[in-house]
């Protein structure tokens, strides 16, 4: 990297993003069926422009925001999604730094992602012509998806703005990421997908979202940095305060070569990469859901130190497996203190139950409010750091009851955020059996209140180690 590429690089100041008023959509055409600009355009709160020399009208958007050139348009653009042929991207750079436009994307691929010498050289010019006045995210990407603006790729995107930030270089783990989120209970307050990452890369938007206030959380799925980004990226890493986990992508050899391919960035060494891991407060994931169910308990209950787990069970052989994988993980299922377990054990009253660790409720979880009781207590043990419980699915409807019992959906929803009475985690595993509407309805109640559910002990029990490895580290370095 030469002295002036690297002076360009450190002069990257971003802060103008959360004051985006305005957009244009680049070579927006009929052949898409406007696809981009409709998207935007639906939600978007600002003025927003279509620019395509060849089109003077589009159907269901007003002709006087149609222009032929960014150059045109009378007021300010502060930022532009570019979807143009790649032979005409510079001209369209060019007229964006004469607009003084402030950030834009770039759709367009086949630059250093295509392998080829051409594709490199153009990459390159791209940051030449550039200049230091235009950021630009790409090309190869999607861009920014920003809900509190409404700037989004694509439609049906979720209008609520969250506190969680996420850096890819795939558009397509973005995607998956946006509306799976949605599903789960959270939002993100902006989603970088930088591609290519010429200019802006993962080390410019961590930096970013380190400061940014509309965010809490960083995620990152990143598949190589730049030849001689390294560095730069663990200093990154190093000063972030807020929580921030990884998904490594190219970790594998194959996985390595299928990253030339896709955004031509250097996957690097294993070793090095987990040597970064190693050295750095980052919380390391193996999967996209991993990453979002990191962020999901992290927002609702913060980072904490995991090592003793309280198990509570409406099944003995279920409660056996989660000791099971629990141990696997690390962790630890201690017996009670002894004034809580003489608590406990006033509590239980029908045959076929425990009141040890792990609690098996089996039919007393129908008892008035016991199961609430019951967990209360186990949760006020101080050497008690996390309760995990399982609960079917189809405990949430009435139809298999033999009985109707008064208040029960009442009585268990608010024993489930009970953790946030301790400041302890308490993760239900609500299992996916056959009633999944029941669990949706009571998973969005539950993501309300911020509780996290999940469907199977390994969407979780994995994260608790990690969580409580990274409090460590970070309470080391302060």
């Amino acid at each position: 990297m030469t002295a002036q590429e690297k002076d360009y690089r450190n002069k990257k100041d971003l802060s103008f993003i959360n004051d985006i008023k305005s957009m244009a959509v680049i070579g927006t055409s009929k052949k898409r069926n406007f696809f981009f600009l409709r998207n935007h355009f639906a939600t978007f709160k600002g003025p927003i422009y279509a620019v395509n020399p060849s089109i003077s009208e589009i159907s269901d958007f007003p002709s006087e925001n149609i222009y032929p050139s960014v150059k045109d348009i009378p007021g300010e653009v502060d930022f532009a999604f570019i979807t143009v042929p790649k032979n005409k991207i510079l001209g369209i750079i060019d007229d964006c730094v004469v607009k003084k436009v402030k950030l834009v994307s770039i759709f367009t691929a086949e630059f250093s992602d295509a392998g080829t010498k051409e594709g490199i050289e153009l990459e390159l010019e791209l940051l030449k012509r550039a200049n230091n006045v235009v950021r630009f995210l790409g090309p190869n990407g999607m861009g920014l998806f920003y809900p509190k603006k409404g700037i989004q790729w694509r439609g049906k995107f979720p209008t609520e703005a969250g506190n969680i930030g996420f850096v890819a270089q795939s558009g397509g783990i973005c995607n998956i990421a946006i509306y799976t989120a949605k599903e789960l209970g959270f939002h993100f307050s902006k989603v970088f997908s930088f591609g290519n990452g010429t200019d802006l890369d993962v080390v410019d938007l961590i930096s970013f979202f380190e400061n940014d206030p509309e965010t809490n959380i960083i995620l990152c799925y990143v598949e190589g940095v730049k030849e001689g980004r390294g560095h730069d990226l663990m200093s990154a890493i190093a000063r972030t305060t807020k929580p921030i986990a990884l998904l490594k992508g190219g970790k594998s050899e194959i996985g390595s070569n299928a990253v030339q391919t896709h955004t031509a960035s250097i996957a690097g060494n294993t070793k090095i990469w987990k040597s970064v891991f190693k050295q750095n407060p980052i919380m390391e994931v193996n999967s996209l859901e991993q990453l979002l169910h990191i962020a999901h308990l992290i927002d609702c209950y913060g980072i904490k130190k995991i090592e003793n787990v309280a198990v509570f069970s409406i099944s003995g052989g279920y409660g056996v497996v989660l000791v099971d994988l629990l141990q696997e993980a690390g962790l630890n299922i201690p017996n009670f203190s002894p004034e809580i377990q003489k608590k406990l054990d006033e509590q239980f009253f029908i045959r076929g139950t425990s009141s040890r660790n792990p609690l098996d409720a089996a039919a007393q979880l129908f008892q008035g409010d016991s199961i609430r009781r019951i967990i209360d207590i186990a949760l006020s043990d101080k050497k008690i750091d996390c309760l995990v419980m399982d609960l079917p699915s189809y405990y949430f409807d009435p139809r298999y009851f033999f009985t109707p019992i008064e208040n029960f959906e009442e009585i268990i929803i608010d024993t489930l955020c009970l953790g946030h009475k301790y400041n302890k985690p308490l993760i239900p595993i609500i299992q996916r059996t056959h009633t999944p509407e029941e669990r949706r309805r009571v998973s969005k109640i539950l993501a309300a209140k911020k509780v996290p559910i999940f469907g199977d002990p390994l969407e979780v029990i994995p994260l608790l180690p990690i969580i409580s490895e990274y409090y460590t580290k970070k309470t080391q370095n302060t």
